[in-house]
């Protein structure tokens, strides 16, 4: 699925979610995405994202926030690749740069960018970087590297200083920033699994062709033709062609 497409689905979601009084059931959710296939995972990540913008899913029990699974868990607990732990130690030697700011002084900060101040705009970046790195460190391992996920997350980040007049009615300017990250990481991770399964469905295609004209080739002793092995897949030859295409 597309990804602005997808984008607008969850929207019209969250919108049905509004009239149900921000509560929804799992068969709903379901029932509204149709027939498209959905695996419990990103199943699982859309109820993440309803949760995130205050909607409640019905038997869903949202993942523990990291540090409260038990004393003494940290980043050393985490299963980094070499590479990502190398980006993770170079990136957070290059944020101790900017010094965090409190909660008070990052929404009076935002405040000035609300009101069309490039430079806190540029100030607000730098000291959100670490909010961040941070959100994308709770979603690492599912599915995304984690320097990926803080490419998409900084993405939300600047997407969001862009739309603050946007927030609802009474959510604070930090609270946005910090919704929009987690929508960009989440919606990244979502279309990850759905390339993963198109790229899965793909191999399998590919691999039935290569039987088949294994098969056939074996029967008649000989190599077989297109047309043949149209005619025994039932499958347009521009169609076999085009799949074989990604063989070589």
């Amino acid at each position: 699925m597309e990804r602005e497409a997808f984008r607008e689905q969850l929207k019209e979601l969250s919108a049905l979610a509004r009239e149900k009084g921000n509560c929804l059931k799992q068969e709903e959710i379901r029932a509204f995405f149709g027939k498209l296939p959905l695996e419990e995972e990103q199943l699982k990540l859309i109820y993440a994202y309803l949760e995130a913008n205050q909607i409640r899913v019905e038997g869903y029990i949202p993942r523990e926030e990291p540090g409260k699974q038990g004393e003494g868990e940290g980043d050393e607990a985490v299963a980094y690749t070499r590479e990502e732990l190398h980006f993770l130690q170079t990136y957070q030697r290059e944020l101790k740069a900017y010094v965090p700011l409190c909660e008070e002084a990052l929404e009076d900060l935002l405040k000035q960018v609300e009101e069309g101040d490039a430079l806190a705009k540029a100030q607000a970046t730098e000291r959100l970087l670490h909010l961040v790195l941070e959100q994308a460190k709770e979603l690492h391992g599912q599915g995304l590297p984690l320097e990926d996920l803080v490419q998409e997350g900084n993405m939300g980040l600047m997407l969001s200083l862009e739309a603050l007049e946007l927030r609802r009615e009474g959510m604070t300017a930090l609270a946005y920033v910090r919704e929009e990250i987690q929508r960009a990481l989440e919606e990244a991770l979502l279309e990850a699994v759905n390339v993963r399964r198109e790229g899965n469905r793909i191999a399998d295609r590919v691999n039935h062709i290569s039987d088949s004209i294994q098969k056939l080739s074996q029967e008649m002793e000989r190599q077989v033709t297109l047309e043949e092995l149209s005619v025994f897949l039932d499958m347009p030859v521009e169609e076999i062609e085009d799949i074989l295409k990604l063989t070589t």
